[in-house]
């Protein structure tokens, strides 16, 4: 029996993080969760939740963020694009565009519906929370997005919902989209 395109895709995406958590370079990690309102962009996930659904999606976070404390940046990566794809593969999560707060945490992490632009800023919440900076590609286009970080010399992609955690190919380019 020949195994889907998805189960193909989903084995590739697990491999790739798997062999990438194995390279790489080392930054001084964080042993501690940076705190709620003190993270980078506290007020920027402010504009589209309160703080009570702030500090669910917070909460609904920890138990994928917590392990990755004080691992490499890359580690990091890859941790949070398997934790947070484990939910859309567990069925914990479902696309959508129309329903409140697709495209925000609270929609990711606590009613289990997001758009990537969700994941994308799902993303950005789990790297604010180990004290991470990103970037995030084609913020309010509709068009694919995902979140960019710096690792070394390098920058990396973190896309839980297009089945990549690694380095660019190009700038702010993804290698699965032209």
């Amino acid at each position: 029996m020949k195994p889907s395109r998805s189960v193909l895709k989903r084995f590739l995406f697990v491999f790739t993080l798997c062999v990438l958590m194995y390279s790489g370079t080392t930054y001084a990690a964080r042993t501690k969760l940076v705190p709620m309102k003190k993270m980078a962009k506290y007020t920027y996930f402010r504009r589209y939740m309160s703080n009570k659904q702030l500090k669910k999606a917070y909460d609904k976070a920890k138990p994928i963020v917590k392990p990755l404390l004080g691992k490499k940046k890359e580690d990091q990566l890859v941790g949070i694009a398997i934790g947070l794809r484990q939910l859309v593969d567990s069925g914990k999560v479902t696309y959508s565009m129309k329903k409140k707060h697709y495209n925000d945490p609270y929609g990711y992490l606590v009613k289990g519906y997001a758009s990537c632009a969700g994941c994308t800023r799902t993303v950005g919440l789990c790297l604010n929370m180990l004290g991470i900076k990103y970037s995030h590609v084609h913020e309010n286009k509709y068009c694919h997005q995902w979140a960019r970080v710096k690792v070394g010399k390098t920058y990396w992609i973190c896309d839980p919902y297009g089945l990549y955690c690694g380095p660019e190919p190009g700038k702010k380019k993804h290698p699965y989209l032209k």
